[in-house]
């Protein structure tokens, strides 16, 4: 029979000293914030961006601009007065039509960014799709850009 050996010398553990953070990877928990990127996030929010500045336009428009049936011309001053609504009308629908565009430039924006983004992040996707995500992302924020270029 033979005597078993004997248990090995016990040495001092050292501690376990945790690994520094990347400064290039995001914070612990960050990515369960409310502030972090989501690519369904962004796709909403910019949808939402750009119905809200159909809607506020559309609102507008429903009451539509000062009619000459609305006014008593007989009345003295209804011709000035009917003027005066006219260009505040005009005015109103300017500024509302101006607003509009800078929502549909800010959802187009979140919905290009979101497929940019997400074709370059993405590594679960075809690269077929991927390519595509990146022709439409580029196409949406060309066509924002060149809202404002003309030719002429």
């Amino acid at each position: 029979m033979q005597v078993p050996p004997p248990p090995a010398p016990v040495s001092p553990t050292q501690p376990v000293i945790p690994a520094a953070p990347s400064p290039y990877q995001p914070a612990a928990g960050f990515q369960q914030s409310v502030l972090s990127y989501s690519f369904h996030r962004c796709l909403m929010i910019g949808v939402i961006l750009i119905l809200a500045s159909v809607v506020f336009v559309e609102v507008i428009e429903m009451d539509g601009a000062p009619s000459l049936v609305d006014y008593d011309m007989e009345v003295e001053g209804q011709m000035e007065q009917m003027l005066e609504d006219t260009e505040s009308h005009t005015d109103l629908n300017r500024v509302i039509g101006s607003f509009s565009a800078i929502l549909q430039a800010i959802g187009l924006g979140m919905i290009g960014y979101a497929l940019l983004r997400e074709s370059h992040d993405g590594t679960n996707e075809h690269t077929a799709l991927r390519v595509t995500t990146v022709i439409v992302g580029a196409l949406v924020l060309v066509n924002i850009a060149s809202r404002s270029i003309t030719i002429f």
